[in-house]
């Protein structure tokens, strides 16, 4: 029996609807997750419906665990029969077992990591001679890339579009998805358009996965795009058994397709008979933090008026500063302040920013004092030599087709198979492939010293790896895969192995949430290039296991965490809000919202700093405070002035910062709320 004593009235009334649609609005801190979980749990105390019946959407790898974990408790080994899923794994495993009805062949399904996408769109732009100062990679891609946000085939793209550009455009559009097609491959847009297109199309397959999932659950639901919910719809559409939990005033995500309209309006117009229910008290924040966080988005009708039995803390402290130098150092020192009064540990301690360019300034000024720090959401992950690598080594395994991942491996480590060999080994090919491993036997041209290392890559990719991925589970088979290559023993010997080494222990870390299965590596891999494909933004992370110190990160990077302590920098007009988002359509009310949750991250203490002037590019510009600022009544802050001056050597002191920051970085969408 299910103890729902600990629930509050709001909280117990949204776990005893378990039939039909439900709309949950869940302000900030106000146990969504427990929430969610408790109701899962009563749908099977009620017997509505098996284990295998229950489908969990989240947005993150980690919130899809977090929610398993949580499940065990309340209902045993009944949670591991439970579909806890992303929802681009749920369009994986959708695409992956119906991928003959697409086109595609039935196994081996491959998803293209945002590299690999651009690559290929790069082609198809080649190809359809589409270039120019007008059609650049760097705008055709984000186009192509909402369109599938919004559903649109190339066919498609073109009837609503209409003009020359667009039509240039469908055409790489079109292209592109041939290509892909041939690669047996998709992108990360495609999971979730292609997977609405194979319901949509193909009433027994909609039937059977209607009737597999019989009640369904998500989360974050304001963050959903409109394919998202359309997927969504059409799984629940015959038995209407689906609860949705998320948060309008805390919808900050559009830039990366998330559409608000979701869960203000299409919900609501798909299900007259859902009841709302309304969770409105906070657990994070002090009362005092908590009004003036409400104070800011006051205006926005869809918010939620949320309460606290928090004690009502200490003020919002806000501190002008003269530079963004002195703001820098301020916050350091603060910090360690606080730390030598045993008011908290560093690891209690966030800075938060609007834009990465902030933190370059705060991360120079930490590495000076010594403060200790970790950086969240290094965009350059997915990018850096070791993390490509086996990453290719892992696609080859995968998909021993994978040309471009074969490409890569074939010389690392250094197997003396360089650029001349590589040449020979193509025999005129454009690019290295299955057919030129695999009939190595035939070959009579090749050097033998080029046609014994290229033997030893084969046996190694063809026998040595494929049998271990059976054998072990991924963490294992990770490990046994960077000791058998050799890899692990030639990355040490680099000159920046420590670095080196802890990001591959990072991307080994994030192995260890799939099962020991036939699907574990494909899912791994079809998540590893979500991550790579959002990580050019800012989104939900893990902090990671190895993180250490005061924790740095943008705002986007920290929904759904919280700190006791948290430092928002650079609070003034034109950084925050953000200079382009006052002059974008619905961008000033996005900013608001924004302001609202990189508040209620913080629990007991809340510092609110600016600059009167800062370095823009080349040149220092100067700032007035953030309109936020203002709408925060008075008697809730605390003015602190600077007494601080900018030495005239201070920044030509400062030690200059590596190409990769001396901290573990990790890619920017591993944390989950």
């Amino acid at each position: 029996m299910i103890d729902l004593t600990g629930l509050n009235p709001e909280q117990k009334a949204a776990v005893e609807k378990i039939d039909g649609p439900l709309l949950v609005l869940a302000g900030a801190g106000s146990g969504k997750t427990r929430t969610l979980t408790y109701r899962i749990a009563n749908v099977l105390e009620q017997g509505r419906v098996s284990p295998h019946g229950i489908l969990a959407i989240t947005f993150t790898r980690k919130a899809a665990s977090e929610m398993r974990r949580r499940l065990e408790e309340l209902v045993g080994s009944a949670a591991e029969d439970i579909t806890a899923v992303t929802f681009h794994s749920l369009g994986f495993k959708l695409l992956s077992a119906e991928a003959e009805t697409l086109g595609y062949k039935p196994d081996k399904l491959t998803v293209y990591d945002a590299i690999e996408a651009q690559r290929l769109l790069h082609r198809a732009m080649q190809e359809m001679n589409v270039n120019g100062t007008r059609w650049t990679l760097e705008t055709v891609a984000p186009i192509i890339e909402r369109a599938k946000d919004n559903l649109y085939s190339p066919d498609d793209f073109v009837r609503v579009k209409g003009d020359f550009f667009e039509e240039a455009i469908a055409k790489v559009y079109r292209r592109y998805q041939q290509l892909l097609l041939e690669n047996n491959a998709v992108d990360y847009g495609d999971l979730i358009r292609l997977s609405v297109q194979l319901l949509r199309q193909n009433p027994g397959t909609l039937e059977f996965y209607q009737n597999l999932f019989r009640y369904v659950s998500v989360d974050e639901f304001q963050d959903t795009s409109f394919a998202q919910y359309q997927l969504v719809r059409h799984l629940v559409w015959r038995n209407r058994h689906l609860c949705c939990v998320g948060s309008p005033v805390q919808a900050i995500y559009s830039w990366r397709g998330a559409d608000i309209h979701n869960i203000l309006e299409r919900f609501r117009q798909d299900f007259l008979d859902a009841p709302v229910v309304i969770l409105t008290q906070n657990y994070r924040s002090t009362a005092t933090i908590l009004t003036s966080a409400q104070a800011v988005v006051q205006e926005l009708s869809y918010r939620e008026d949320l309460h606290t039995d928090n004690a009502e803390g200490s003020s919002v402290v806000v501190v002008p500063l003269n530079t963004d130098w002195d703001e820098a150092n301020f916050i350091a020192n603060e910090i360690k302040r606080l730390d030598e009064e045993n008011y908290c540990a560093h690891e209690d301690c966030a800075v938060l920013f609007r834009t990465r360019g902030q933190g370059r300034l705060l991360e120079q000024v930490f590495m000076h004092q010594g403060l200790p720090y970790t950086l969240i959401g290094d965009f350059k992950f997915f990018e850096r030599r070791e993390v490509k690598d086996i990453l290719a080594y892992l696609r080859v395994v995968h998909d021993i087709f994978d040309a471009s991942a074969l490409q890569r491996i074939i010389n690392r480590p250094s197997r003396g198979l360089g650029p001349a060999a590589l040449q020979k080994l193509q025999g005129g090919e454009p690019e290295l492939n299955f057919a030129a491993i695999s009939g190595l036997h035939h070959r009579t041209d090749l050097p033998p010293k080029v046609l014994e290392a290229a033997t030893e890559f084969a046996d190694l990719i063809f026998d040595t790896l494929p049998q271990l991925v059976i054998e072990k589970a991924l963490p294992d088979f990770f490990d046994a895969l960077l000791e058998c290559t050799g890899y692990r023993a030639w990355i040490e010997k680099d000159p920046d192995a420590k670095r080196r080494t802890a990001n591959l222990r990072a991307l080994r870390a994030m192995t260890t949430r799939y099962e020991h299965s036939e699907e574990a590596l494909g899912m791994f891999l079809a998540d590893i290039a979500t991550l790579s494909a959002v990580e050019g933004g800012d989104t939900s992370l893990d902090v990671p296991a190895e993180a250490h110190g005061v924790t740095m990160a943008t705002i986007h990077a920290v929904k759904g965490l919280e700190f006791p302590v948290v430092f928002i920098a650079g609070f003034e007009e034109g950084i925050f809000p953000h200079a382009r988002a006052m002059k974008t359509p619905g961008g000033m009310e996005e900013e608001t919202r924004l302001a609202y949750v990189a508040m209620t991250r913080a629990m007991t203490k809340l510092y609110l700093t600016y600059a009167r002037s800062r370095v823009m590019g080349e040149e220092m510009k100067e700032h007035s405070p953030s309109r936020f600022l203002a709408a925060i009544p008075t008697h809730l802050l605390e003015r602190r002035s600077a007494t601080q001056e900018t030495p005239a050597t201070a920044m030509s002191n400062l030690p200059p910062l590596e190409s990769e920051p001396p901290v573990l970085a990790v890619p920017m969408a591993q944390v989950s709320p």
